[in-house]
């Protein structure tokens, strides 16, 4: 995350000045109000009049009760035990050891170390350049960094030899776990002393993380990973066996040194879909998908290239279909995941594994 380029920042955003200088003449004001960035539908976007840090993206200590929605439990759930909210962030942080906390200071240093680099000369040559005062182009400049907020949260970097060690994250599950009952518990103590009756979702929300921190002290490698899936997959019940299941199992095929993930999803209207990832390089993913006819491919195909993008990944999707794979009557979503007798696995094959079971679902989900 470099400083801003003055003469890129001219050029990629003069349109936007100019109309809004034109617009600020015209009503004879001295200053223009910056129109606010796009918010992200998972994140909301930080206020133009600070300096943006994570802090505003990842809420640390939830102060509310989880929304009765399964995306708004899951958001919860990663927030009271201090994960952050996307898969790539997560991986970024623990292949460099650290907490939310320390990248939250990372991310906010970096932010007003590039607001710095826009000097008060530069704004003032700017607002002249635009016939804007200088404080409404600083404000556009603050406008500016919190999109950049957005975009830097998404291409975060990715360490190809950084493997994730599945028992670190086991031990995270368990220490971030109980400090998330605690705050549970003092979360609920306030609510009764508020007068609130109804403690039902902060209940059910201990009981899960309460579940989640008995499993990662097994330190066994595929219910960790089956952990991680379940609480990065925010628009599916976090509870398992109400309408989603997730098994991964240990390849007896392939051995240790083999770089392989074999994921069966079945759906609903496509029956199953098998994906095969073989990790062909440290950042470059090959996927094979083996599907229905009538599956959606160019759809899946163009999800997953917008995602890969944001990690530097080479990565190849082929599929093939074959006639007789038939959605089944009375079933319901599942994933079953093959992989290796390791307790390591490869950033790339974990975020393409998450992104082939979100999407799929997706897909499905919205197939009419």
């Amino acid at each position: 995350m470099a400083g801003i380029d003055i003469k890129r920042f001219l050029n990629g955003f003069g349109q936007n000045y100019n109309s809004q200088a034109s617009a600020a003449k015209a009503a004879q004001q001295p200053q223009v109000q910056p129109q606010p960035a796009a918010p992200n539908p998972a994140q909301a976007a930080p206020k133009p009049a600070n300096v943006p840090t994570p802090a505003t993206v990842t809420q640390n200590i939830p102060t509310s009760m989880p929304a009765n929605t399964p995306q708004g439990q899951a958001v919860f759930a990663k927030d009271i035990m201090a994960f952050p909210r996307n898969a790539n962030e997560f991986v970024y942080m623990i292949q460099r050891g650290m907490n939310q906390a320390q990248f939250n200071q990372m991310f906010s240093n970096q932010m007003a170390a590039q607001r710095a680099n826009l000097s008060q000369m530069q704004a003032q040559i700017l607002a002249q350049l635009q016939g804007l005062e200088p404080s409404a182009a600083k404000e556009m400049v603050n406008v500016q960094l919190a999109s950049q907020v957005q975009g830097a949260l998404k291409n975060l970097d990715i360490l190809s030899n950084g493997m994730i060690n599945l028992n670190q994250v086991a031990l995270m599950f368990q220490k971030n776990g109980k400090e998330a009952i605690t705050k549970l518990i003092m979360q609920m103590t306030e609510a009764s002393k508020a007068g609130v009756t109804d403690l039902s979702q902060l209940k059910e929300m201990a009981k899960f993380i309460n579940a989640s921190v008995a499993i990662a002290s097994e330190n066994n490698p595929q219910k960790t990973l089956k952990l991680l899936m379940l609480l990065y997959l925010p628009w599916l019940p976090l509870e398992e066996g109400v309408d989603f299941d997730i098994e991964i199992q240990q390849s007896e095929e392939h051995g240790e040194s083999d770089s392989i993930l074999v994921i069966t999803v079945t759906t609903i209207h496509f029956g199953n879909v098998k994906a095969t990832l073989f990790l062909e390089s440290s950042n470059s993913v090959q996927v094979v998908i083996e599907c229905a006819e009538n599956f959606p491919k160019d759809d899946l195909q163009d999800r997953i290239t917008g995602e890969q993008k944001h990690y530097s990944m080479d990565s190849v999707m082929s599929f093939q279909t074959d006639k007789g794979i038939k959605p089944q009557e009375n079933v319901k979503q599942s994933a079953n995941i093959n992989m290796n007798q390791t307790t390591e696995i490869n950033p790339y094959l974990l975020l393409m594994a998450h992104a082939i079971i979100k999407h799929i679902i997706d897909i499905d989900n919205k197939t009419a």
